[in-house]
């Protein structure tokens, strides 16, 4: 080694050392190059997919459902509007089309988007009726217009909040009929938003469609929802002025509140209160009186659990307490009505929202509770706050 060393003339290194590296970049690339003409194999570039490929409508409806599911609404009704315009004939049926129309229109309802809805909202309309008839073939799309409904019912909340009921009512009456589980709870909450706005008439028009659906269902569930329709009717009733249609309503939900295992909950209390306001004003005043001794001590019963309930956000109580404080105004006795009225404010803003439609019946009352305790300046904040509100739900109505 020794000589081998001393042999080697100054750069013969370096020169060795290029051979050496000239060598192996030879050999590299030898190796390499089948690997190198596999690159565009390996690395193929996305699928285009032209207008009717069956496969391409399907990849984004399925690419919508993933970002649906994570609550990516806005990237689903991207996926979703692509899936749409791919989804033509002969390559999609109308009932795959329709599937994505639905889906499409639920991403946009859920972002609150009602406007950019409705095309796809009336063209549903249309192609329902002549899709019942397959059966179970089309249990897909039926399943997403029974989404879609609840969305408008669920999701569009404030100003809009009448007509995306009356659009989810629209889709059960014409996809499902007045079998749907729902149709009798979305005609009591549509029902109860006009007769927060004063539309007294129309609050009873879809009371009494509501208690004739009621009727027909005999399971302890229908009961149950029976008798709270009657004190539904019984107060819409009352607000048009019909005090014997008030009372026979009123009448009817006590006494099958009477025979119900809930007879001593707040809606068989706020029903008493209700014919007790009705009694007094038809001048039987021992029946009156009663009837607001029971409704009385049934509520003090329940305002500690409701109290506490509310506090882990559970109760949505709050429109029920209404009836209780009206009670009291009925009988002049204004400081147990204020803070009755305060308490269901309360509990309507941290259960429904601040611009819940209940909220302009319950600030009028307490405003005029106030006027009557000559708290007048509280008073006229109230009325104010409740005339604005009304005034933007009529203006988006």
């Amino acid at each position: 080694m020794n000589r081998c060393k001393k042999s080697l003339k100054p750069g013969a290194g370096l020169l060795v050392t290029l051979l050496l590296s000239d060598s192996l970049m030879s050999v590299s690339m030898v190796l390499l190059t089948p690997l190198v003409a596999l690159l565009p194999v390996l690395v193929a570039p996305p699928p285009v997919f032209a207008a009717g490929d069956r496969e391409g409508w399907k990849h984004f409806k399925d690419e919508g459902s993933k970002q649906e599911v994570f609550g990516n609404f806005a990237q689903a009704e991207q996926a979703y509007a692509k899936s749409l315009s791919l989804a033509k004939s002969p390559h999609a049926t109308e009932v795959e089309r329709g599937e994505v129309m639905a889906r499409l229109a639920n991403s946009m309802v859920c972002q609150q988007k009602f406007d950019a809805a409705e095309p796809y909202f009336n063209e549903l309309l249309k192609i329902i009726p002549g899709l019942k008839t397959d059966g179970k073939g089309n249990e897909d799309f039926f399943s997403c217009v029974d989404a879609l409904s609840n969305s408008y019912f669920v999701r569009v909340l404030g100003f809009k909040r009448i007509s995306a009921i009356q659009h989810s009512i629209r889709l059960i009456d014409t996809a499902f009929g007045e079998k749907h589980p729902e149709i009798l709870r979305e005609l009591a909450v549509l029902s109860n938003t006009y007769a927060a706005l004063g539309m007294n008439q129309e609050a009873l028009t879809f009371a009494n469609r509501a208690l004739s659906i009621a009727k027909k269902d005999k399971s302890e569930k229908g009961k149950l929802l029976y008798w709270k329709t009657l004190a539904l009717v019984g107060t819409c009733r009352k607000s048009v002025g019909d005090w014997i249609g008030a009372q026979r309503a009123f009448e009817t939900a006590v006494l099958l509140m009477n025979q119900s295992p809930n007879r001593f909950s707040l809606t068989a209390a706020s029903a008493k209160a209700q014919l007790a306001i009705v009694e007094f004003h038809m001048h039987r005043k021992a029946e009156s009186k009663r009837l607001f001794q029971e409704a009385e001590g049934l509520f003090l019963s329940k305002i500690y659990e409701l109290d506490r309930k509310q506090q882990q956000g559970l109760s949505t109580s709050g429109p029920e307490l209404v009836a209780f404080a009206q009670m009291y105004v009925a009988f002049n006795q204004y400081a147990k009505a204020e803070p009755i009225c305060r308490r269901a404010i309360l509990w309507t803003r941290s259960s429904l929202g601040p611009k819940d439609p209940n909220l302009i019946n319950e600030l009028r009352l307490h405003g005029f509770v106030l006027s009557r305790l000559g708290r007048m300046k509280e008073s006229q904040k109230q009325e104010a706050a409740s005339m604005a509100l009304a005034r933007e739900y009529k203006g988006a109505s």
